[in-house]
């Protein structure tokens, strides 16, 4: 019987083990696919240098055994896509786009951003608050956007306000698309954040597009879950990020791109003095 008794724990503990390494594999072997629109240098429509969130998530993927299968396209198709567990992981979105889909949201977060304007030298104009940007739509200036973004309550509450007024961009590269109208006139004032704008117009010919001021503060952004993700292989990605940031791997992605770390002090990441306004 004591024999008897000794085979079943022995049965019993390695059928757990059996189970916990069927469990590990099955996350090591999963195939996760992350989705965004082109939004460089944090997602970039290019094999050599596809952004730093995707390159970031490649190396954790990596040292992980997972596999991760990108997919571009328009941003509001991806929130959708998310909160049916079509698509796993959804890359740099603000807590309140993630939140409003549903989604579970990374612990830490993987880049950030400011509401920043830009405008065509030829317009006379720099943002002055919330009150004179209003003003400006009033008078038929039109404001560019991109369909799916969160910009903040202030931001949100305008946009709804002036409909008639916004042109909110969408597609695979609505920044790109974005960009053009305001070099050719066909828009006013671009609503985005600066190092998306100025690396874009880094590789822009015959620039004419000049920063004009920025509404509210440094905002975080993370990896949107789908609600079916487990929580293993979301911890797998806030634990690898902390783990290349560490190492020094993240300082040497984050420098191909021309950034550095936004976790760093602000003043230290910005080269040039901005006008921001925090209302």
């Amino acid at each position: 019987m004591i024999k008897l008794t000794k085979n079943f724990r022995l049965c019993c503990f390695t059928f757990s083990l059996l189970c916990l390494s069927l469990f590990v594999s099955s996350v090591q072997a999963k195939t996760l696919v992350i989705a965004s629109d082109v939004w460089c240098p944090y997602i970039c429509d290019d094999p050599v240098l596809p952004g730093y969130v995707v390159e970031v998530l490649n190396e954790i993927a990596s040292s992980n055994d997972l596999k991760l299968e990108l997919s571009i396209i328009p941003l509001a198709r991806a929130l959708d896509l998310a909160h049916k567990n079509t698509v796993d992981i959804l890359l740099a979105l603000p807590s309140q786009s993630i939140a409003n889909a549903k989604l579970q949201k990374s612990h830490a977060s993987f880049g950030g951003l400011y509401n920043d304007f830009y405008i065509n030298s030829e317009l006379d104009w720099h943002f002055k608050g919330m009150d004179d940007l209003e003003a400006q739509l009033n008078n038929n200036i039109s404001l560019g956007t991109v369909n799916g973004y969160e910009y903040g309550d202030k931001i949100a509450k305008l946009l709804k306000n002036n409909p008639d007024n916004i042109f909110s961009a969408s597609g695979s590269s609505p920044l790109n698309k974005q960009l053009r109208m305001l070099q050719l006139g066909r828009l006013d004032i671009l609503l985005d954040s600066r190092f998306t704008v100025q690396y874009q117009l880094s590789k822009l010919p015959n620039n004419t597009i000049v920063y004009a001021g920025t509404q509210g503060d440094f905002t975080p952004l993370f990896l949107g879950f789908s609600p079916s993700l487990s929580k293993e292989l979301m911890q797998i990605f806030d634990q690898g990020l902390a783990e290349l940031r560490q190492n020094g791997r993240l300082d040497h992605i984050l420098e191909k791109y021309g950034i550095t770390d936004w976790l760093q002090p602000l003043a230290q990441q910005n080269k040039k003095p901005l006008n921001i306004i925090s209302e």
